[in-house]
């Protein structure tokens, strides 16, 4: 979309290409460039250049949570990229509570896809993640009403927890639990 007024432009592509890059370019750069080779070898190389935090997204499996452990990473993402990438692969949601028991306490859990609500964060928690991730929902807010509506989004997310944290008995995040979900 369009943002006040400026033509869509994916900087951090055009950049690398060194021309304006619209959706439809990246879409074939992005073809042109996937690499299903790419493996934890890789991120060992990423890792020689970079010793600060690092987050692996896109995490779904038990084994892969483990790995990213063992590899030294600082957190996971449990995410399917919003279904965008594969078009019916499992859920966060439905993930989460294996990679939870497998990792939980060695690595920082983050959880994303599907997080619409202060509800839905609420679900996350009780599944097993550290913490949530709201992209979507604040990138809309932040397009319709700037800075007012992402503060705006944040206070119903902030309600919308406190609602569902009443309604399951929890007085704190770490109240939550597997538990709380049978009263949600």
């Amino acid at each position: 979309m369009g943002v006040f007024g400026k033509p869509h432009d994916l900087g951090n592509i055009s950049t690398y290409r060194g021309e304006s890059t619209k959706l439809e370019d990246y879409i074939g750069w992005l073809g042109d460039n996937f690499d299903p080779s790419i493996s934890w070898k890789d991120l060992e190389w990423v890792r020689e250049f970079w010793d600060g935090p690092m987050v692996i997204k896109g995490i779904l499996d038990q084994q892969d949570a483990k790995d990213a452990v063992s590899f030294g990473a600082d957190g996971i993402v449990v995410s399917n990229h919003g279904g965008r990438q594969l078009d019916g692969v499992v859920s966060s949601a439905k993930a989460l509570p294996d990679i939870a028991d497998a990792v939980k306490g060695n690595i920082k859990i983050f959880a994303d896809s599907g997080i619409r609500s202060g509800l839905d964060v609420v679900r996350m928690l009780a599944l097993g993640a550290d913490c949530t991730l709201l992209g979507r929902s604040y990138i809309y807010a932040l397009a319709a009403q700037g800075q007012k509506g992402v503060e705006n989004l944040l206070d119903l997310y902030e309600k919308e927890i406190r609602v569902a944290m009443t309604l399951t008995g929890a007085k704190c995040i770490n109240d939550l639990s597997s538990d709380s979900l049978a009263n949600i």
